[in-house]
């Protein structure tokens, strides 16, 4: 009989612990905090104005909270540097769950945590709990180096955040954080969602159970966008240089810049590589990528110079389509005609992840990547319905 009461106990232990007990607690502070309503919408960005009469399923009702967070993690050297995200809960309604969305890539525009009222988090208006990083270089660190693209950190960066999260709510609201999620995002922010579904998957699954993805726009495979990029010679969006500061900065690799791209003053230059990526530098280098990147970059692989050469291994390991088996269900989507990331990134991770065992799925969308974009959220809300 004893025995059963020390299981019975231990079993009620169990049932009150809370979220920190299964996460590691992470100390936080709360850089700003609002409560608001439906009413709210117009507080989002403008473009979501359009979307009030699509959203005629919404709790309208509804009250939540929205609080901008500093909390630590660290940098892809494995220095410590402090970060910011938003979170946004309900106050009025029972959570229906956690949603990690990844954000857009913001341009000149403000982070996530300064605007707080933006897109990313219209699951709010579902009654779920959504958090959204900043990830590094954009919030209260906007001054150092974005690591753009590189999966691991981007993983890490956000697994700090669902802690910082965790132990906020718990703090403020004795919400039981849930170890169930779902992540999404878009553009950046789609291949940032696989990025943090692999971290989660391979780093934390005792802690964190996905139950699906939904990624849009993203560029999961970095040599196919490489090569789809040198085949088409043209770009809305200069990502290429910007993964490849990125990733020269945080492995040394010492590429010899004179033999990567071609234009003068050097691109490498701090000033242009510190604070992000905004629309003046993008404009600055034109949508012609032939006026920018060495001959070398439009020759197959094996006919490169060394410094691509030494560069490839990278792109290898920040493709989110290689060196792992998805748990959860992927809904990929993607712009059948995509002259921001090249649609061959998501047909790639179709192909690899499905051979590695995954659940995977591909929508093409008609429209060019900021028309689908528009209405990726729009499109998660109804799915979560």
């Amino acid at each position: 009989m004893k025995h059963h009461f020390h299981f019975l106990l231990l079993g009620v232990l169990m049932a009150c612990c809370t979220p920190m007990d299964q996460m590691e607690s992470l100390d936080y502070r709360v850089i700003r905090y609002e409560s608001a309503d439906f009413s709210s919408l117009a507080k989002f960005e403008p473009m979501l104005e359009d979307y009030g009469g699509l959203l005629f399923f919404v709790d309208k009702k509804l009250t939540f909270s929205v609080a901008a967070l500093e909390y630590t993690t660290v940098d892809p050297f494995g220095n410590p540097v402090q970060a910011s995200g938003v979170v946004f809960h309900p106050l009025n309604r029972k959570s229906k769950g956690v949603i990690d969305v990844l954000p857009f890539a913001r341009l000149e525009k403000n982070a996530i945590s300064e605007d707080m009222y933006v897109q990313e988090g219209l699951p709010i208006l579902q009654a779920y709990t959504v958090i959204i990083p900043d990830l590094l270089g954009f919030g209260v660190n906007k001054g150092m180096k974005p690591p753009f693209l590189m999966a691991d950190n981007t993983g890490r960066v956000a697994y700090d955040m669902r802690r910082a999260a965790a132990q906020y709510l718990w703090d403020r609201f004795r919400y039981r954080f849930p170890a169930e999620t779902t992540i999404a995002g878009y553009s950046l922010g789609g291949s940032a969602a696989l990025a943090v579904q692999k971290y989660y998957e391979t780093h934390h699954s005792n802690t964190v159970k996905i139950k699906e993805v939904y990624a849009g726009g993203g560029a999961y495979d970095l040599p196919a966008a490489f090569a789809a990029f040198a085949q088409t010679g043209f770009t809305d969006f200069a990502a290429i240089p910007h993964a490849i500061f990125a990733f020269d900065h945080y492995y040394d690799l010492q590429l010899d810049f004179s033999k990567i791209f071609i234009i003068d003053p050097p691109l490498h230059s701090d000033s242009w590589y510190n604070g992000g990526y905004s629309s003046d530098k993008i404009e600055k280098l034109g949508t012609n990528i032939r006026g920018y990147m060495h001959e070398d970059f439009f020759k197959p692989f094996d006919q490169q110079n060394e410094e691509f050469q030494k560069l490839y291994p990278y792109l290898v390991l920040n493709s989110v389509s290689e060196g792992w088996k998805p748990k959860a269900p992927i809904y990929l989507s993607h712009a059948n005609v995509d002259s921001y990331v090249p649609h061959e990134c998501a047909q790639a991770a179709l192909k690899k992840l499905r051979k590695a065992g995954g659940n995977i799925s591909l929508i093409g969308y008609p429209g060019d990547h900021g028309v689908v974009g528009a209405h990726f959220i729009l499109r998660l809300l109804l799915r979560l319905l």
